[in-house]
């Protein structure tokens, strides 16, 4: 079907189909922009600026590592570089990678009941930007000035560990808030069950040693620490993805 407006033609499919615009309790749209049937909700639109931020958060750990491992290729090659990557930095790495997996994952079990709105992108920008300014700091930008990186983790490591541990609970009660806790029979008794004790376990555990990792003293007690919570992260992850919830 054609019609002309203002001069201009415009082609109407008269197979689309309409379709609703849900709104949240206070009357905004969660469903946004409508085309030929296909409803975008207000996780679409927030996932842009998400997806442009986290990507340049693991981009600059990603070229953190390639850097590290340009140091070491020519430390083999018989080219000392009187540079110590020591573990801290790269754990460090490592675990904030891991920590912004998990509030995407966040993020995408409410994507549903997430209203678009300025908060909305107000609270993503600056939690996503706080994840992209803790990449920047994981690795530092001259190792003339920072020839040992043990002692680089040493001046900046409370800072990055303090802003994931506040951006942790952030994303916790956000994602207790629009939870919509719809799941089906066999998620809900795996939930409640002794997987779902131990997820729990792994998430409040991990929030505890990360509080316990910000005042901790010793590059070893450190390391150790760094470590547990990887291990953690990384059993959480798989628990979930068992789980299926």
């Amino acid at each position: 079907m054609l019609r002309r407006s203002t001069g201009c033609t415009r082609v109407e499919n008269p197979l689309a189909k309409p379709v609703a615009v849900r709104q949240d309790r206070r009357g905004w749209p969660i469903s946004g922009v409508i085309r030929a049937g296909v409803s975008m909700s207000g996780f679409d639109f927030v996932f842009a600026l998400f997806s442009l931020l986290l990507g340049l958060s693991i981009a600059e750990i990603l070229g953190g590592f390639a850097g590290m491992m340009k140091l070491h290729a020519r430390e083999r090659a018989g080219h000392p570089t009187g540079v110590r990557t020591g573990r801290l930095v790269p754990l460090l790495a490592i675990l904030v990678v891991l920590n912004q997996l998990s509030f995407w994952m966040t993020a995408y079990s409410i994507r549903d009941t997430l209203p678009f709105t300025y908060l909305t992108l107000f609270g993503t920008l600056v939690v996503v930007g706080g994840y992209y300014l803790f990449s920047v700091l994981v690795f530092p930008d001259s190792i003339e000035l920072w020839p040992d990186f043990d002692a680089y983790y040493d001046q900046h490591n409370r800072f990055i560990l303090a802003g994931m541990f506040v951006l942790n609970i952030a994303g916790a009660v956000v994602g207790g808030i629009y939870s919509d806790h719809k799941l089906t029979a066999a998620q809900k008794a795996v939930h409640d069950g002794p997987i779902g004790d131990f997820a729990a376990l792994a998430v409040f555990g991990g929030l505890i040693l990360l509080l316990v990792l910000i005042f901790a003293k010793g590059r070893r007690l450190n390391a150790v620490l760094l470590a547990l919570l990887i291990a953690m992260n990384l059993g959480a992850a798989m628990l979930v993805v068992v789980a299926g919830i």
